[in-house]
């Protein structure tokens, strides 16, 4: 691909006036890369291009007045090599285990941004406890780890697109650190604010739905992390006293699963309290600062309600079993978790009862200004610090 790249080069002229877009797995539009999307597509004189696999995005888009295109079609193929700068904000290229955000495979000679999808809490990239090294590694191993070392090699042959050299977006120096070490040093940093994190530019038309739905309710949003391990984790609402709390307090239950989670839980429809489950497809980040409580475990969109000011209930029953067996952590867990830790249901009611009077205001400052360092910053902002509007 990186040779056909190369050639097609003479026939298609790159044009940092147009910039690619695409976001988790090519499955969604959302998060950063959607927020930056939009952003740009009303704020700047850049021609600005969606691609997707879902066909009810490209309807929507289209019909919204945004240029957006089906993966495979022929446009997007011509897009992917035209334009000059490619932006994504999870996979670039085709994995063994995802699609890529784009055909990153085709990225080569454009300038690589990649957003990433949230502040790690948990273990990512080499930080995963899953990241074990063989310490016995024999001759051939050696050779191949040299020559893979190799700047040309790993740019021209080993990686698609020459995605192993691209800007990537953090929200400090700490965050900054920890990409670091979780990818390797062959990329270029760039500390800023998460678009997500900006005020939302248009709704799509579920999305509008949805605001309307919780509008002057009292809101839970339970969202749990990925898991790559077979195991069974505890769901709060197997449990009949915390249906019965959140009954008596009246809370709308809004929950979410992970579009990446290998193992799917099956949790019996709750007819006896108010509930919204979202599709795997659905852009949380719209909901982050309309509603009241967030209940997670180990994601990142921890770190979007401390920004936001909103309280944050950990409920990981199995903290352990993730510490030691599952992914491990990028940051101290206890330092950098700013509100109230359940390892039981029943810790977690006790908690949820505590949470309007003994809010640690001091903690999620010291949290919000370790991980933003710049939390006042807008678009604008991002985008010079990107580099996007020259």
């Amino acid at each position: 691909m990186n040779i056909c790249s190369f050639i097609l080069r003479f026939i298609i002229r790159k044009d940092n006036n147009i910039v690619l877009v695409g976001g988790w797995m090519g499955e969604t539009f959302s998060d950063n890369s959607r927020f930056l999307y939009q952003y740009l597509h009303y704020h700047s004189d850049k021609k600005m291009i969606w691609v997707t696999r879902n066909d009810e995005i490209v309807k929507e888009l289209s019909e919204k007045g945004y240029q957006v295109y089906q993966m495979h079609s022929a446009m997007s193929y011509y897009y992917h090599f035209k334009a000059g700068v490619h932006i994504v904000c999870n996979v670039p290229f085709k994995t063994k285990e995802h699609k890529g955000d784009i055909l990153g495979e085709l990225s080569l000679f454009s300038r690589r941004i990649q957003l990433w999808h949230g502040i790690p809490l948990k273990g990512i990239g080499n930080i995963s406890s899953k990241k074990v090294q063989n310490e016995k590694v024999n001759v051939i191993r050696k050779i191949s780890s040299l020559l893979k070392s190799s700047k040309i090699y790993r740019h021209l042959i080993n990686v698609g697109g020459g995605w192993d050299d691209y800007t990537l977006l953090a929200t400090s120096d700490l965050v900054a650190d920890i990409f670091s070490e979780a990818f390797g040093n062959n990329k270029k940093l760039c500390v800023s604010l998460y678009p997500r994190n900006c005020e939302c530019i248009e709704y799509l038309s579920n999305e509008k739905e949805m605001l309307e739905n919780i509008k002057n309710k009292k809101t839970i949003l339970y969202v749990p992390t990925f898991r790559e391990k077979n195991t069974d984790v505890l769901h709060p609402l197997t449990d009949a006293n915390f249906k019965e709390f959140i009954r008596k307090e009246e809370y709308l239950w809004i929950e979410k699963r992970h579009l990446a989670d290998s193992k799917k839980f099956n949790v019996d429809a709750n007819n006896d309290i108010e509930e919204i489950l979202l599709p795997s497809t659905f852009d949380l980040n719209i909901l982050v600062p309309k509603v009241d409580v967030l209940i997670t475990d180990y994601s990142s969109i921890c770190f979007d309600f401390i920004f936001f000011n909103k309280p944050v209930q950990y409920f990981v029953p199995d903290f352990d079993f993730y510490l030691l067996k599952e992914r491990g952590f990028s940051l101290d867990f206890e330092e950098y978790t700013a509100g109230w830790i359940s390892k039981t249901i029943s810790e977690l009611i006790d908690n949820m009862k505590l949470q309007s009077k003994t809010v640690n205001l001091d903690k999620v400052q010291h949290v919000k200004n370790m991980v933003y360092q710049d939390s006042s910053a807008g678009y604008s902002d991002i985008v010079k610090d990107l580099g996007l509007n020259d």
